[in-house]
């Protein structure tokens, strides 16, 4: 059975090819609009929200405004607007609006990434530095604040699906090779596939899983531009035996292709992945394909040890190990550095530390006399060892002995872990009761969507290269130039000449038998590790879900990982007709998902 497709069709989908980014615009604009009017209609039905907690930090104490406050049609609309506002600032958006107003000053609120906090401050700030108009900013209320993380997050949700569109070019996917037309298709219903994402008005409110998204796709981007740094060349050689010529097979290690430019690269993508970890702790998945390659590299290095180091020079090896190192390292700061931040603000032995490290011990005297003992944790107070006054009195190593908060002691003091396991009840299995039941099935549609693109990724093989290479060689140079390897779906790169082992006479055409491995070139292999680290990182997000996390907020938190939106895709353009029913059924799923949703986060009803 044959399908057609309507000229009219092919000339939209021509023209949406021929202006990617135009497309993505006018997608993106209505896919807002939708959700506007979505949230503008609950806050026309339902006036009064069940929660006032936005009322009262983005309004103030007074009255909460109603949608028809207001004396003219300016005064109206004005009202409306702040309404609207707030309805937005629905749930965990409070504690983040609320850190950026006045600081972190409640040990809770650091459950929270700090990065959202601090664009949201650092573009005011800039505002005001400008000398722009900003009376909101000089308000009591955290109204500006709000309106610039609703800002923040749209403009975050619109560079991260162009960013997703271009790093979806680079990568060797299925379905992408055949052909550029091929190639940029499937970019383009990746990067609108993330646009109708379910995740819905998260990726509009004040929260930070737009952000996380737009640092963790620019992360893979640098990685595969680092794959792409590095020449090509053979990764996996002949293992023995005889080829096409007579001549015996040895084994040896591809070519250096360990470039200054690919280590650079790789740093860059350590800095966006911790970036995005300061913006979510799950941001720090990311950095699997940092150990996936070392581990591949050092495998490698035991491998050909016997045989010598080959072709790949020591030092440049060594180098690219410590870019991976480092790379590393950056992302685990992400997640490190605010909990230092706490611990040297809450922990008195963090702040006896500091003390001691930066200040003499004979011209400074501390003690808990300002403040209370509660003020001394720093609940109340804001700074490295607040309500910690200079004085006599027993100092630091007294409240080590009586303050320190039950997490300051742990081998790996954590205020996130501490603060998510008391206040929120999370932990292992904590989530596992009968009246949770509903969440697991809310949450089963996108748990099941991961854990299958994940697993159809993990089990292909690497993408097949011709078992034969037909070579026409001169008698003159002596030499035979292999055919050019597809090293992504737009980028093609070809291996070095490879010596012959004779004179061979004028016009032959000498056919050689490769075995499948030994045309696995190092780019490949290298973007081969990245995508499968892909498909492993939202395997252990999904395990974390259903046994750690709240389950149901998988929807929204799952939208910051690239390969299930390359497994969708791959299924709406293949041939078969099951792969693209199912893919059409997702896909009415997430847009369902989403309109249901943002009526239920406007009108602060479960689940968020």
């Amino acid at each position: 059975m044959t399908t057609t497709t309507s000229p009219r069709s092919k000339i939209s989908t021509s023209s949406a090819l021929t202006h990617p980014h135009r497309t993505i615009f006018k997608s993106f604009a209505l896919w807002k609009l939708f959700l506007l009017a979505i949230a503008v209609g609950s806050t026309l039905v339902n006036d009064r929200a069940y929660d006032t907690s936005a009322d009262l930090l983005l309004i103030g104490n007074d009255e909460p405004l109603s949608v028809n406050d207001g004396n003219g049609v300016a005064e109206l609309l004005r009202n409306f607007g702040k309404r609207l506002v707030t309805r937005f600032t629905s749930w965990d958006a409070i504690y983040f609006v609320s850190a950026a107003k006045r600081g972190y000053v409640y040990e809770q609120e650091w459950a929270f990434g700090t990065g959202l906090v601090v664009c949201m401050k650092g573009v005011l700030r800039a505002l005001q530095t400008l000398g722009l108009p900003m009376p909101l900013t000089t308000s009591p209320t955290a109204l500006a604040e709000a309106t610039t993380a609703l800002l923040l997050s749209n403009a975050s949700h619109l560079l991260a699906s162009l960013v997703l569109y271009h790093l979806t070019l680079l990568l060797p996917l299925s379905g992408s090779s055949s052909s550029p037309y091929q190639t940029k298709k499937l970019a383009l219903l990746t990067s609108l596939l993330y646009i109708f994402s379910p995740a819905g008005l998260f990726l509009s409110a004040p929260y930070a899983e737009s952000s996380c998204a737009l640092f963790s796709f620019l992360g893979w981007w640098f990685y595969a531009r680092s794959c792409l740094s590095d020449p090509d060349g053979v990764f996996a050689s002949f293992s023995g035996g005889k080829d096409a010529t007579g001549s015996s097979k040895e084994k040896r290690p591809g070519r250096s292709g360990l470039t200054l430019k690919g280590d650079i690269n790789l740093l860059l993508a350590g800095l966006s992945f911790g970036l995005a970890t300061l913006f979510r702790s799950n941001g720090i998945l990311n950095g699997l394909p940092f150990a996936w390659e070392v581990l591949s590299i050092l495998s490698g290095l035991v491998t050909t040890s016997g045989g010598g180091r080959g072709r790949v020079p020591l030092l440049k090896t060594l180098r690219r190990l410590i870019a991976l190192g480092l790379g590393g390292i950056f992302v685990a700061a992400g997640s490190i550095a605010p909990q230092t931040v706490a611990w040297l603000r809450y922990c008195p032995s963090g702040s006896l530390w500091l003390f001691n490290k930066f200040l003499s011990p004979e011209v400074v005297a501390v003690s808990g006399t300002s403040g209370g003992s509660g003020s001394a944790r720093g609940y109340g107070g804001s700074g490295v060892g607040a309500g910690v006054s200079a004085g006599a009195g027993g100092g630091l190593e007294e409240l080590v002995a009586q303050e320190a908060r039950e997490w300051c002691g742990a081998v790996v003091p954590s205020i996130y872990t501490f603060v998510q396991k008391h206040y929120w009840n999370v932990g292992f299995l904590r989530y596992w009761t009968l009246p949770n039941i509903p969440l697991f099935l809310l949450a089963a549609p996108m748990l099941a969507i991961l854990v299958k693109s994940a697993l159809d990724q993990l089990s292909q093989r690497s993408p097949p290269s011709p078992a034969t290479a037909t070579v026409t060689v001169n008698s003159d140079t002596k030499s035979k130039t292999p055919p050019k390897t597809l090293a992504s779906g737009s980028n093609s790169s070809s291996a070095s000449d490879t010596p012959s082992s004779g004179s061979v006479k004028s016009d032959e055409v000498v056919t050689q038998q490769l075995a499948p491995e030994s045309t696995t070139t190092a780019t490949q292999q290298r973007m081969q590790i990245l995508i499968r680290s892909a498909a492993a990182e939202q395997v252990l997000l999904v395990v974390l879900a259903v046994s750690t996390y709240h389950v149901q907020i998988i929807t929204r938190i799952s939208s910051g990982y690239p390969l299930w939106y390359w497994w969708l895709a791959q299924q709406l353009i293949d041939g078969h007709k099951q792969k693209k029913k199912l893919g059409k059924g997702i896909v009415v799923f997430m847009v369902m998902y989403a309109a249901i949703q943002g009526v239920l986060f406007t009108s602060f009803l479960p689940p968020a």
